[in-house]
């Protein structure tokens, strides 16, 4: 078995979703600006080893009721060069149906075994099935994606999502509490990937289907360009809600770093660019 606590050990899923969650607690409690808890977060929910995601934070002062899970079982111990390893215990049981579907038991949350039970909080009649993997930073990729969504839950709407080459996440209020969110990540299929947490009730959401769907794609095409960074790639669209417009805000890096980006509205308007 390979050393837990070494840094160049492959994180998994569980490691990532605990990595986020402390990442929303320092951004709720004003440790982090917006720009760099959304950097964070975006290299957390892609981060290859241990010691990518304990980098993300190190800095950050971690609450004592988040320490203390930190002698769970499936945590090891914490050792001065990773700071911020094995913090959070995230626990997620899949309940296996039948071969066809699944249900979670996710942090509390009570679910039946013999029934899958859907992101609108009903018993649909079929599982959604998880289908391929979608590239969500094409035209054609959003558009399927925008299917599944509202076929999963019932509806267009969300705090605010990233788009990424080989999935997505999304942030959405949970069914029937409109001061509480929940992470959800998208490969394919949709599964919940981080633990709830409080939201501000009145906070703004944004309505996926007003996307203008073929503009965004264009827009994620012409955008390195448009940046001075030719040679530059996507790998990452944010949307965000806010309390004056929406905006869609595709990032250009060169190498291991964001060196730019344009914004714009849904419609794909433009209203800032970023020039490396």
């Amino acid at each position: 078995m390979s050393d837990l606590n070494s840094a160049t050990t492959r994180a998994r899923d569980l490691d990532r979703s605990q990595t986020c969650t402390l990442l929303d607690t320092a951004y709720s409690d004003g440790q982090l600006g917006v720009d760099e808890y959304e950097a964070r977060t975006a290299a957390a929910m892609h981060a290859a080893t241990i010691g990518d995601l304990s980098r993300l934070t190190a800095d950050l002062q971690i609450p004592a009721h988040l320490l203390e899970l930190s002698s769970a079982p499936e945590a090891p111990a914490r050792r001065s060069g990773l700071p911020g390893r094995g913090l959070v215990v995230a626990v997620a049981v899949v309940v296996l149906l039948g071969g066809f579907g699944f249900g979670y038991l996710l942090f509390g949350r009570a679910a039946d075994s013999d029934q899958s039970i859907s992101a609108s909080g009903s018993t649909p009649a079929q599982p959604v099935a998880a289908g391929e993997p979608v590239d969500t930073l094409t035209a054609d990729g959003i558009r399927e994606f925008l299917r599944r969504f509202e076929q999963e839950f019932r509806d267009t709407t969300a705090d605010d999502v990233d788009l990424y080459r080989d999935d997505a996440v999304v942030d959405r209020v949970m069914p029937g509490q409109p001061h509480r969110s929940q992470r959800w990540m998208f490969t394919g299929g949709f599964k919940p990937w981080t633990e709830p947490r409080n939201r501000d009730r009145d906070q703004a959401t944004v309505d996926l289907e007003q996307l203008d769907v073929d503009r965004i794609g264009q827009l994620i095409a012409d955008a390195p360009r448009m940046v001075g960074l030719p040679s530059g790639r996507i790998d990452r669209v944010g949307i965000r809600a806010s309390d004056t417009e929406p905006r869609v805000t595709v990032y250009v890096r060169e190498g291991d770093a964001y060196k730019g980006y344009v914004q714009a509205t849904l419609r794909g308007e433009i209203r800032d660019v970023k020039v490396a």
